[in-house]
């Protein structure tokens, strides 16, 4: 069999196990009018619906940044305002597992609870074995927030990490030529030492987000700003101590999430729906046969707790 025919073949079984994946990938989902998702029902019954959304890994701003391992907020505002415009999704629980992410992602899912318990939705916030950081900061927009006694929470604080390679630089022979525009203009570069003005401008821009965590958790959770502010000296804390210190307000699962959003919803039976977006055949083979190949100097960053220019709600361990 020649190379061409080999290459056919190849091909039409790809397809067709691509077409196997994504049928089956499909059975039993619905398509909602009106949303990009489908929803797959995954436990209990009836017309009206509670919607369970996933926040899983890192806190990113848009699906690419995601790479199909952390919670991108693009997603995940999508799901929010589908579940708000379903009549018959009567509450949503969160499911957190995340030790948060960028400081504006975080705060665009927030906003994006807040407008959903503005249309009359209860939201639950269950927490699963990390909810920390830009975790707990989404989690405090939630009108209801369970966790496990053993959760990862708390982490209230603001990070910015920049490598320093003066010294590795200059043993390596290697002499960076910058060209500026105004003396700030490099500020934060990873080729000389900072100056003690440069510290205190990256220092005020952590201050301000800083206060904005700190005002969202005093609002969420109904308490005095000092009070919050002796328990946010970015240490994680137990979902069992958070509960104590009014972090959270009941220690369960998520079943006990969905029992909360189905009492606060005013229902005595609900079935429990996830979203789930269509799979396509671009999907299949970037995400199924062809996986992407991972960014290296991310992964680099992220074992060392780098984490780039950005401001981050991030509980690094």
């Amino acid at each position: 069999m020649n190379t061409k025919r080999w290459v056919a073949l190849v091909a039409s079984a790809l397809l067709f196990l691509g077409m196997v994946y994504v049928v089956g990938r499909g059975a039993g989902s619905v398509p909602v009018v009106g949303g990009p998702f489908e929803e797959v029902a995954v436990q209990g019954e009836g017309a009206d619906k509670i919607a369970l959304i996933e926040v899983e890994g890192e806190i990113v701003g848009t699906d690419e940044e995601a790479l199909g391992e952390g919670a991108s907020a693009e997603e995940l505002r999508a799901q929010l305002r589908q579940a708000a415009n379903d009549a018959a999704v009567r509450a949503v629980v969160l499911r957190v597992n995340s030790p948060g992410g960028s400081v504006v992602a975080s705060d665009e899912i927030y906003r994006q609870i807040l407008q959903l318990r503005r249309a009359g939705k209860p939201v639950v916030a269950s927490m699963g074995e990390v909810a920390a950081s830009g975790g707990y900061f989404i989690s405090a927009g939630a009108e209801r927030v369970v966790a496990n006694a053993s959760t990862i929470t708390g982490s209230i604080g603001v990070i910015l990490v920049l490598l320093n390679l003066e010294g590795a630089t200059g043993k390596l022979g290697i002499e960076p030529v910058v060209f500026k525009s105004g003396r700030l203009k490099d500020i934060g570069s990873p080729f000389r030492d900072m100056t003690e003005e440069e510290r205190q401008i990256l220092q005020r821009l952590l201050d301000e987000s800083y206060e904005r965590f700190v005002e969202v958790v005093a609002e969420g959770r109904h308490m005095d700003e000092l009070e919050v502010r002796e328990l946010a000296d970015g240490r994680p804390i137990s979902g069992f101590q958070a509960q104590r210190a009014g972090l959270v307000d009941r220690l369960g699962d998520l079943d006990t999430a969905i029992e909360e959003a189905r009492n606060l919803a005013g229902l005595e039976s609900a079935t429990v729906v996830e979203y789930r977006r269509p799979l396509s055949f671009a999907d299949l083979f970037s995400r199924g046969f062809f996986p992407g190949v991972t960014d290296p100097l991310g992964e680099l960053e992220r074992s060392v707790g780098v984490t780039g220019p950005a401001l981050k709600y991030l509980y690094v361990a």
